[in-house]
């Protein structure tokens, strides 16, 4: 049975404050001083999303940070060691919730299901993350480098092993676990890139088919469902 996504939702910023979702970019903005990296990732978070890597401007993340500019070079060394900062800092947590997801109890469809829950808890936590990401990938990768990636691979090596678990156990008929993956991500953080553009422009979507508001759970059961319909072996 699908895990309830009504209880899932109602419960998602309860659990946030409660220490679920925790890291450097998810936390309450401080006073200034009080925490310059976090203030200056936050800060970075929302620039790159909105203008993307090329066109974000430093000193408006100093502004935003509200801290010296000097202060990114000296935390960060770069503009592009900041900007790898912000994309780590999703792939570290979502590989730590994912892996543990892997390597836990219950069974392989129960844990399909987390799994695509985990992305989107860290997603929601996150706004900036879709956007960044779906530009990044429009630009071939540009900006990534070799450890990015390996933290990139390690939210997909989650989903693979509980993939071919399921397969091993009869659950899973043989289907190719990196083509799942990339048949349920791509959704993921393209169904938050549309709740930004219906957001933004509201009223030239408003009685639009294709602009209809759609809640996060009922999205997330029905990728559910998706990656079940792909995975169950038919008998």
């Amino acid at each position: 049975m699908t895990i309830c996504m009504n209880r899932w939702y109602a419960g998602l910023d309860k659990r946030r404050v409660a220490g679920v979702l925790t890291n450097r970019l998810v936390k309450t903005a401080r006073p200034r001083g009080a925490d310059s990296p976090t203030a200056i990732l936050q800060a970075a978070a929302l620039e790159f999303a909105a203008r993307g890597y090329d066109a974000a401007g430093v000193d408006r993340i100093a502004a935003k940070a509200r801290v010296n500019k000097a202060m990114i070079y000296y935390h960060f060394g770069s503009k592009l060691n900041l900007y790898l900062e912000v994309l780590q800092d999703m792939f570290r947590a979502l590989g730590t919730r994912t892996r543990a997801i892997a390597d836990g109890p219950g069974s392989a469809e129960s844990r399909i299901d987390a799994w695509v829950i985990t992305i989107v808890e860290e997603a929601t936590a996150r706004p900036w993350f879709p956007p960044i990401m779906l530009r990044e990938l429009a630009s071939g990768a540009a900006h990534i480098d070799g450890a990015t990636f390996g933290l990139m691979n390690a939210v997909y090596l989650a989903v693979r092993d509980i993939i071919v678990q399921g397969q091993e156990e009869g659950a899973f008929r043989d289907a190719d676990p990196l083509l799942t993956y990339l048949t349920i991500l791509p959704s993921i953080l393209i169904f938050f890139a549309r709740q930004r553009v219906v957001a933004a422009h509201r009223k030239n979507t408003q009685g639009l088919a294709a602009g209809a508001p759609r809640e996060a759970g009922q999205f997330v059961e029905h990728i559910q469902q998706a990656a079940r319909a792909i995975l169950r072996r038919h008998s």
